[in-house]
């Protein structure tokens, strides 16, 4: 299986696109079940996502195209040893009227039993287009994965495309199977041979502290503090360290909601409106059918849209978040496609608050007491809570810290972080290694907790781990959870991002197994993950696999930030006067452009951050965000049709603009 790169480059013409429709390829029915197509020659397979259609085509080669024909994707077997090559010669017999230049290409670590892997990546600014191939090499054999797609469209389905990239399969590569093997007992060789992985890696990767718990068979077995709470200071993490534990934090909303739908308060299937009778979708017909369980299943075509609480959460009620709806729009259909909003999981915790009793204007206190009174109070979790001052007032908490452009961590404040009140079920609660672990054990006693006493029924916790979206061939997304798997054994986990900390919750419901990692810094999932396989591989005893991903980031970011250091320019003061002001959005709200200390500076109120500019390799000029939380966020600042100064954020699937206004 095979990782798809997206990279935000530009492309070529339409002429790979209008040159593959007059190829003459041939409507196929999926094989091996309605999902999956299988080669003919039963060389490889693949999943293939629901409406889009496969066609065979000349030349042995498939065709997948996604239900509104913006993405085309080629796969094909060419016959070599240089795996670039191919890629070229791929392109060449699928729309040989394209001249495919690739302006990024990089070797990640490949499979078991592919000798080499390289991801090629165009994208043409000026039709807004993606070329990428995908070529693994396997005994003279190069298969390739190619794509030619909409940039547009390849962001809003990405995760469909990842299912088909992430099931492509080689036919005969080996796969382990642990589905009847037993971990082995956690003990101190485990343990040892766990932290000195831990310690290196957290080197490696910077990462100023980190706790540690591990359950097995009822019992929390480890528990253990790495680093120090605070870049600069010796005060030490320990498991019982305050740390913000971001969207793990989702799947105790949806443990509360499930409380509620045993004593007959809701049902997860009932009408939003039926609770919220004000709540709304910009579609009419679909704000009249999401249900409760259409806000927390990641499966409504919702799209991410973080940037619109983060720069107001200071003017954002819960009231607010759900108001904030009536202008989203769907990317895709109901249970399509695999689509993250934090504003519609914040809206079904304060959905259900509502159907607890609480009252709309209140939303946000009474959230917090519904989730206090139903899940923290009945696990004793006594040091999580959703209060800024109660983690002030303690002395065990610690400092988040965000990523800066050119490299590594710096503290942050703790008021930073109250962007994510406003989206609070979304994954605003503090908690400690030790908490999380009193809750993973009674995720894996289907509702028990340590002490025996049921606080959930079984089959609405249950409920909570039905795949509900596919997230990739082997990940699906259910209630507030990941669905997965490793090398055969169920893996249900979650993993939360704020400004500054970074949690992995995850565990093997059928072996009893489960472990939990927090962190005091911004996006450190690459370090998270690492502990969580390498636990596995411990207790499975199989091999060390994930050192190559950390080796081929650690490439990756060195080779970014020297690209980035060599595209920054010198900041022109004269040229960026028309721009200095107070500029506003009316999505993000007001932004001030000002010169402090020769500096370029963007105040949004919520946070603030250094601007400089940065050439793109054509001789274009944007400006790029330097400090946390949103370090390498690039800014075009522009004149409209009027000549009046404006700002653009483009995300791709959305352009935020800034208009000057003093």
């Amino acid at each position: 299986m095979l990782a798809i790169f997206l990279s935000r480059v530009r492309m070529l013409t339409l002429l790979a696109i209008l040159f593959a429709m007059t190829l003459g390829f041939i409507p196929v029915q999926a094989q091996s079940g309605d999902n999956a197509y299988t080669d003919p020659q039963e060389r490889y397979t693949f999943p293939v996502p629901a409406d889009w259609t496969v066609a065979a085509g000349e030349d042995d080669i498939v065709r997948i195209t996604d239900p509104d024909g913006n993405i085309q994707i080629y796969i094909l077997v060419v016959k070599g040893n240089d795996t670039n090559q191919a890629i070229t010669d791929g392109w060449t017999r699928v729309a040989p009227d394209i001249v495919f230049v690739p302006q990024q290409s990089i070797e990640p670590p490949s499979n078991a039993g592919v000798e080499k892997t390289v991801v090629e990546t165009e994208v043409d600014q000026n039709t807004n287009r993606i070329f990428q191939g995908v070529g693994q090499l396997v005994k003279g054999d190069v298969y390739l994965f190619l794509i030619d797609a909409d940039l547009v469209a390849a962001t809003q389905r990405s995760a469909q495309i990842n299912i088909i990239a992430s099931g492509f399969t080689i036919t005969g590569l080996k796969v382990a199977d642990l589905s009847t093997a037993t971990p082995a007992k956690i003990n101190q060789s485990i343990t040892d041979h766990l932290e000195t992985y831990l310690t290196t890696v957290m080197e490696k990767l910077y990462v100023p502290g980190a706790a540690v718990a591990i359950v097995q068979d009822g019992k929390i077995v480890y528990e253990k503090g790495f680093g120090v709470r605070q870049i600069g200071t010796n005060d030490p993490v320990t498991p019982d360290t305050r740390m913000m534990i971001g969207s793990t934090g989702k799947s105790l909303t949806t443990l509360m909601m499930a409380t509620l739908v045993d004593d007959g308060l809701m049902t997860w299937d009932e009408k939003v409106i039926d609770i919220l009778p004000n709540f709304a979708v910009k579609d009419p017909d679909r704000t009249q059918k999401i249900t409760v369980r259409n806000l927390v299943c990641a499966c409504t075509g919702v799209p991410r849209r973080d940037l619109e609480f983060i720069f107001n959460a200071a003017h954002l009620s819960a009231e607010d978040i759900i108001t904030s709806l009536k202008d989203f729009e769907f990317f895709t259909d109901f249970g399509e496609a695999f689509q993250y909003s934090n504003q519609m999981v914040a809206t079904g915790g304060y959905a259900a608050t509502v159907a607890a009793g609480g009252k709309y204007g209140n939303l946000y206190n009474d959230y917090v007491s519904t989730m206090q009174k139903r899940v923290f109070d009945p696990l004793a979790m006594t040091r999580t809570t959703f209060s800024f001052d109660e983690v002030v007032a303690d002395s065990n908490h610690a400092t988040p810290h965000g990523a800066v452009l050119t490299g590594g961590y710096v503290p942050l404040s703790l008021s930073e972080e109250k962007v994510l009140v406003p989206v609070t079920p979304a994954g605003a609660d503090w908690s400690t290694a030790h908490d999380m672990a009193r809750y993973m054990l009674t995720e894996i006693n289907k509702g028990l907790t340590p002490e025996g006493q049921r606080i959930v029924s079984e089959a609405n916790l249950l409920e909570t781990w039905k795949p509900q979206v596919q997230v990739t061939a082997e990940t699906s997304y259910g209630l507030g959870w990941f669905i997965d798997q490793y090398k055969g054994v169920k893996l249900i986990h979650h993993a939360g991002n704020t400004l500054g900390f970074t949690s992995d919750f995850a565990f093997l419901p059928d072996a009893g197994l489960g472990i939990v990692i927090l962190t005091n810094a911004q996006a450190t999932n690459l370090f998270n993950e690492a502990i969580r396989y390498r636990l596995l591989e411990l207790v499975y005893d199989q091999p060390m696999e994930y050192d190559p991903t950390i080796d081929f980031a650690l490439q990756q970011i060195a080779e970014n930030q020297t690209q980035i250091q060599e595209q920054l320019r010198s900041l022109d003061e004269t040229a960026i006067k028309p721009y200095l002001g107070t500029f506003k959005s009316d999505v993000l709200g007001e932004a001030d452009i000002s010169l402090v200390d020769s500096k370029l500076m963007m105040d949004v109120g919520e946070f603030s951050t250094e601007l400089r500019p940065i050439e793109d390799g054509k001789g274009r000029l944007n400006y790029v965000m330097m400090e946390p939380p949103l370090a390498g966020s690039l800014l075009q600042f522009k004149l409209d049709d009027a000549g009046q100064p404006t700002i653009e954020i483009n995300l791709i699937t959305d352009l935020y603009t800034f208009t000057k206004v003093t």
